[in-house]
């Protein structure tokens, strides 16, 4: 009697490895954010990397695993390096607000509008987090530098702190819409540094303003 055949064993699936892991996490936050996660491909992230799509697909089982840990680890860093600067009492109020304005600049210049496209017409979920993210955090950490700043007789006592960050939420939201940075045509971060600085230089006493003004450079 003949032997029927037998189908061969699946080829071993690589054991997810936190190096490779972390690799593929930065290679994909350098794409997306650059050209937008609609245009870049598996196959793309995988050449990048030098490494096999099984081994890609066996730590991110597709693009949509990778924008949701791209967009957690984006929101965890931004929680983390605010809180620190605005919490940070050894240094003065102006330095961390010329801090805390660096930081979040340089955390939107990682995003194109291309990236925010890709957001808000493809995955409407993740761009509605992002934007309860930052309605979240810019109020937390404005509320306690511009509260420190009143108390320093640096922010002008007769403005609202929670009218403030209010503003600065919904200017924000507003201006990084897909459709207004066509219009404006300017980037994300250049957007939000507009923003912050008028606000900022607009609360502050005479003596806040000559602080800030003597502060350092961003």
């Amino acid at each position: 009697m003949t032997a029927k055949p037998t189908t061969p064993p699946p080829s071993p699936t690589p054991s997810p490895d936190p190096s490779a892991f972390a690799r593929i996490a930065a290679a994909a936050r350098r794409q997306f954010t650059a050209l937008g996660f609609h245009r870049t491909t598996m196959d793309d992230l995988a050449g990048e990397l030098g490494m096999s799509k099984k081994t890609l697909y066996a730590h991110f089982p597709g693009k949509e695993a990778l924008i949701s840990h791209m967009m957690e680890s984006k929101i965890t860093e931004v929680r983390q390096g605010t809180r620190a600067i605005v919490e940070d009492e050894s240094a003065p109020v102006v330095e961390r607000a010329h801090r805390l304005m660096a930081f979040i600049v340089r955390q939107i210049s990682e995003i194109s509008p291309a990236f925010l496209r890709d957001l808000e017409r493809h995955h409407p979920a993740l761009f509605a987090r992002m934007e309860s993210v930052r309605a979240e955090i810019l109020p937390r950490v404005w509320g306690k530098l511009l509260a420190d700043g009143v108390a320093a007789g640096l922010v002008r006592r007769e403005l609202d702190p929670a009218f403030i960050s209010e503003m600065v939420v919904t200017t924000v939201q507003g201006l990084l819409r897909p459709a207004v940075l066509d219009r404006l045509q300017l980037p994300p971060h250049e957007v939000v540094d507009r923003v912050l600085t008028i606000v900022f230089t607009g609360i502050l006493t005479p003596a806040g303003r000559k602080a800030y003004e003597n502060g350092p450079s961003r």
